[in-house]
């Protein structure tokens, strides 16, 4: 494969690119971002995580990363592990210390083995909200402050992304070094990129489905030609590094998922408040409205999904368990997380992340107008071309729960 040019400028592995006219300014004073008191996850629950670490040190970085996760009720077998070094700690992440990533739908963390740990909140207003402190082990002398990172939106509201404070998913060609030879799917995220552009610089423990794509590979150039070289999970770094010995197909998905979702929200809120501050006329309102609720049906229905009856997604490992029987939240909600992983991600292809903290910060015109119209295509008496992959059968199990969850949405 040639080594591909674009737009893009490495420098020192964070990728710098050329802006748009079009692209969000997420500081214009109508957002409020930096103004406004956050309101995501981790943001209400923060004060109590420095009270408990106060007097208290860890004896290990995996003691305080267990600690966070339990008290974020975040499921450890979320576990993904990316060896690319795309990430504000570049220097430190590498084949033989992996950066390892933990999520729910509305909270997402990063630990880095000798490192930092990172964490973004969704805020249903202000969309991703970074932070970043050192972990309170022995070593740490001063109670460490936790600290909400303007550094970190260099990338999580960069152009690739448009501006907006969202979520990242990189898919690289890591070298044998940690840079990155080649780059992926550029500003793409979502579960409608094709399989064989995902996962470069990723891990995937067990059988890997998905052997086309770079996951468990580095690669190195030679006379213009890059070639592939095993990088197994668990060869180059030592498990006992982390909480589990896991960073599993389907977690990866999920993940893939949730980040489009979220982007997709946060953009159309972001970009709502923009037209109303410029007093755009109602024609032209109307118009960004229409279109936004069009795209979020497409992915809420999974519309473009890539079929995986070709890949064997292992479904028994406690990941697949645990996100199926959410014990936090809107409990009814669970009807909508059954997994498939046979011929599609979802049994029921009506996405959970309606209920999501980035669903519930849509303007009103947007969210009502997205749940009217499933409604509409959902119902087993309509019958529209567009979405005649669902079935009736599957039509009826999700539109008897949306109808008994929509005062909840």
């Amino acid at each position: 494969m040639k080594l591909i040019f674009n737009f893009l400028v490495t420098v020192i592995g964070v990728y710098i690119s050329v802006g748009n006219e079009n692209d969000i300014d997420f500081l214009n004073p109508v957002h409020q971002f930096n103004e406004s008191e956050p309101r995501d996850p981790f943001s209400l629950i923060k004060s109590k995580i420095e009270k408990k670490t106060q007097n208290h040190r860890f004896n290990s970085e995996k003691e305080f990363l267990m600690f966070l996760l339990n008290e974020l009720s975040i499921d450890p077998f979320s576990q993904l592990l990316v060896y690319s070094t795309t990430s504000l700690q570049l220097r430190k992440i590498s084949i033989y210390n992996p950066r390892s990533i933990y999520f729910t739908d509305d909270i997402y963390i990063g630990f880095v083995p000798g490192g930092q740990i990172e964490v973004i909140g969704i805020d249903p207003k202000l969309g991703a909200i970074p932070y970043i402190f050192e972990i309170p082990t022995y070593g740490i002398i001063e109670q460490p402050i936790i600290h909400r990172s303007s550094r970190c939106m260099n990338c999580h509201a960069s152009n690739d992304i448009g501006g907006m404070p969202g979520l990242l998913i990189s898919s690289v060609i890591p070298g044998p070094g940690g840079g990155t030879l080649d780059r992926f799917r550029k500003n793409k995220i979502g579960h409608d990129i094709p399989f064989n552009v995902r996962f470069g610089g990723w891990h995937i423990t067990g059988n890997n489905p998905f052997p086309d794509s770079w996951a468990n590979k580095t690669g190195f150039m030679k006379n213009g030609n890059i070639t592939k070289v095993d990088n197994s999970p668990g060869v180059n770094f030592n498990w006992n590094k982390y909480p589990v010995q896991s960073s599993a197909a389907a977690a990866h998905l999920i993940f893939e998922h949730q980040a489009g979702f979220t982007n997709l929200c946060i953009q159309a809120t972001y970009e709502f408040r923009e037209l109303i501050n410029e007093n755009k006329n109602l024609s032209k309102l109307n118009q960004f409205i229409q279109k936004n609720t069009n795209e979020l049906i497409e992915y809420i229905l999974f519309k473009n999904e890539p079929k995986i009856e070709n890949y064997k997604i292992d479904r028994n490992n406690p990941f697949v368990r645990n996100f199926e029987n959410k014990k936090e939240g809107n409990l009814a909600s669970n009807k909508f997380r059954k997994l498939n992983l046979k011929s599609r991600l979802l049994e029921n292809r009506c996405s959970y992340m309606i209920f999501s903290k980035s669903f519930q910060g849509l303007p009103k015109e947007i969210k009502s107008n997205v749940i009217k119209k499933l409604k509409i295509l959902l119902n087993p008496n309509n019958f529209t071309e567009e979405y005649s992959y669902i079935g009736i059968e599957e039509k009826k199990e999700i539109f008897g729960t949306l109808r008994d969850l929509s005062e909840d949405l």
